[in-house]
């Protein structure tokens, strides 16, 4: 014979039980969810005007304005903005702006893919991101003849940025 009395509080077990599992559940769900669409909580560095690019041995005071693009040969971005680089490189070349590329690869390697984009830059430089504060490829920066950065491009540029970058580097 079957205690009666015991089956309320067995289903209540039961019961509470399954709700427990369901809470945590979704309490898990949350957390990876967060975590999955808010990305890392620590933003990277970036550089920012104001910066003096001294650490890197380029004589800076050789042109007023100098036009680095801080590239990587395995950054896709880079590769689809290759046309607009070659543009860019010609622009500031017609009005003596010098080019300069930075990258964390080896100088061959780095001639080597701007060979093969057609981007003839004035000079290559194997940089240490880190140290530079470069939190991503690619970046554009405008140096003056003392080696501070004046303006910063950041990612992959839509037209209207574009625009701005050879108004303000390479047209005048």
């Amino acid at each position: 014979m079957e205690n009666t009395s015991s089956k309320p509080f067995v289903r209540w077990i039961e019961i509470s039980a399954n709700i427990a599992i369901i809470v945590v559940a979704v309490a898990i769900v949350l957390v990876f969810t967060k975590d999955f669409f808010s990305g890392s909580k620590e933003q990277p560095r970036s550089i920012a005007a104001g910066v003096r690019l001294n650490q890197q041995p380029i004589n800076w005071s050789a042109n007023k304005k100098n036009m680095v693009l801080v590239l990587s040969t395995a950054c896709h971005f880079c590769k689809e903005s290759s046309r607009f680089y070659e543009q860019l490189v010609k622009d500031c070349q017609n009005v003596h702006t010098r080019t300069i590329a930075f990258f964390p690869q080896p100088l061959e390697q780095a001639q080597a893919y701007l060979k093969s984009e057609g981007v003839d830059v004035d000079e290559v430089v194997r940089a240490d991101f880190h140290l530079l504060q470069i939190g991503g490829t690619p970046t554009l920066l405008l140096v003056d003849d003392h080696g501070t950065v004046q303006k910063v491009w950041l990612g992959k540029l839509n037209d209207m940025k574009e625009k701005e970058v050879l108004d303000q580097s390479c047209r005048g």
